[in-house]
């Protein structure tokens, strides 16, 4: 509960930070050139250097995913001013004891996806973990050993902590797409309602960007 309740007034924190920034210009007070922005008050004059541009590349990992007991690592790479192509790893060693499918998950994962940035550092993004799982069945005792492909929908923004680092608040929706086996209880859930076999996934990512 503590970390929750950091992680929430961290971004309440950031959000007013990013609504109302430093440095904004009051009339006939700041001047804007292509390299540097002069602060100018009575005599005093104070040159701040423009910040340089973004990097291409990035890495970020998952604060939240550990509380589930899933860890990952992943790159990414700005293709253009809008769009960005991640690819990592993952592990995955979740456990359900009253939630279907009931089990212990062994599963290593590849993360594959897709960012794209709607307005600033507003985004959506849809990532995929194609997986092989040694799953143990809290159900009929079994090991179900084989590949599996699970997908997320996520929507977010990027709050800038410094010109490297930075925290990404995006939470989404997550569902199998494929497994190899069909474990006991899955395949009766999702007939039962396709809607029970969707996940909310509260993610939080931190990242240095190059």
């Amino acid at each position: 509960m503590k970390i929750i309740v950091f992680i929430v007034t961290l971004i309440l924190i950031l959000a007013m930070t990013n609504l109302f920034p430093a440095g904004k210009a009051c009339a006939g007070e700041i001047t804007w050139t292509d390299e540097t922005e002069h602060v100018s008050a009575a005599d005093t004059t104070i040159s701040y250097h423009s910040p340089k541009p973004e990097g291409k590349w990035s890495v970020e990992t998952s604060l939240t995913a550990p509380v589930a007991r899933i860890y990952m690592a992943k790159a990414g790479y700005r293709l253009t001013g809008n769009s960005e192509l991640g690819f990592g790893v993952g592990f995955q060693n979740w456990r359900n004891k009253d939630v279907d499918p009931a089990g212990q998950s062994n599963a290593w994962s590849i993360i594959l996806s897709y960012r794209h940035y709607l307005w600033r550092n507003l985004s959506v993004e849809v990532e995929l973990w194609p997986a092989y799982n040694h799953f143990e069945s809290f159900v009929d005792g079994q090991t179900y050993k084989g590949f599996e492909l699970w997908i997320e929908y996520r929507a977010g923004y990027r709050f800038d902590l410094t010109p490297h680092l930075s925290l990404n608040v995006m939470p989404g929706l997550g569902h199998p797409i494929w497994a190899q086996h069909d474990w006991p209880r899955l395949v009766e859930k999702s007939r039962e309602s396709p809607f029970d076999i969707i996940v909310f996934v509260p993610q939080v990512l931190i990242g240095w960007r190059f």
